[in-house]
């Protein structure tokens, strides 16, 4: 698992996202008390260090073992803790029951439609009641906007495939449309996005 693109695009000493966390992430940590949090596809770690500098207990899940060793370069720079494991979530669902208060999702687009159902479908599984997932990834609507480097539309999240998974779910947020992003090289502008924030139904 240690030969792969994601090695080959995060083998450099800049951060390509940046270090600072996504602003949606930021926005909706502030106020969640301390927890059990998982990050998804978290890369070189901003958003998992962020999450440990509020006082999460942190586990970030990713497919590129160069990014998980910038991650903890990152989480040093810092001063925290996060625990690393090296996942392809295209090929398993290693999702137990009950496990998470917090799940975040930022920009992981890691596989097709049925992947996604299954990402998702783990997620609710995953989260405890009470828990909450937020995520802020690519909508459909994404391609013509040139922002980022993803020219696979088949990658790309569709707002009715995931409220169907989480409409018996408590909504606190959701979004689908426009927003400027300037994280490191990579997110630089305009772009289409989907954002949700929902809790598991006790």
């Amino acid at each position: 698992m240690t030969n792969n693109k994601w090695d080959e695009l995060y083998n450099n000493q800049e951060y390509r996202y940046g270090k600072d966390p996504n602003v949606f992430i930021q926005s909706m940590l502030l106020g969640q008390p301390p927890s059990d949090l998982l990050t998804l596809a978290e890369g070189e770690g901003r958003n998992a260090v962020y999450a440990a500098e509020l006082g999460h207990q942190v586990t970030a899940w990713d497919y590129s073992s160069v990014a998980l060793n910038k991650l903890q370069r990152l989480a040093d720079e810092r001063s925290v803790e996060v625990k690393t494991e090296l996942v392809d979530l295209t090929q398993n669902s290693p999702f137990r029951e009950n496990q998470w208060d917090v799940v975040l999702n930022v920009f992981g687009h890691i596989g097709d439609a049925s992947v996604r159902q299954r990402l998702m479908k783990g997620i609710k599984k995953t989260l405890r009641p009470g828990g909450i997932y937020i995520m802020e990834v690519r909508s459909d609507r994404q391609l013509p906007y040139r922002t980022d480097g993803g020219k696979d539309s088949s990658l790309l999240y569709s707002p009715y495939e995931v409220l169907d998974i989480f409409t018996d779910w408590k909504i606190k947020h959701f979004y689908y449309g426009e927003v400027e992003r300037f994280e490191g090289k990579s997110h630089n502008g305009l772009g289409h996005v989907i954002q949700l924030a929902a809790y598991k139904t006790l």
